[in-house]
């Protein structure tokens, strides 16, 4: 089992604050954590393929296509909110009075 004097020292490198009440659940999960690493050690992989992605899923995305447009009024038109000749969006940036 890992050691209170490890968790603390672990404790410390990673800025957490851990009370003397909370030092053996953590040494009790930190012990855990190394014996399920140690376990994963013993399993025999040489014959197991790599394997990136398991979910078999392929791009779903839409191919892109290109749209050219002859002038910028097509353009515009196709903009949600007008105002007379201007494109209307939403604000971004804020000052406390606003």
């Amino acid at each position: 089992m890992i050691s209170k004097d490890d968790v603390k020292r672990i404790a410390r490198l990673s800025y957490l604050d851990i009370s003397e009440n909370e030092l053996e659940k953590f040494q009790k999960d930190f012990s855990d954590i190394l014996d399920y690493v140690n376990q994963l050690k013993e399993l025999e992989v040489a014959n197991v393929s790599e394997t990136a992605n398991i979910s078999f899923t392929e791009n779903v995305f839409r191919k892109d296509e290109e749209k050219i447009f002859n002038n910028c009024e097509e353009l515009k038109n196709l903009w949600p909110h007008r105002r007379e000749n201007y494109l209307e969006v939403k604000k971004i940036l804020y000052n406390e009075d606003n």
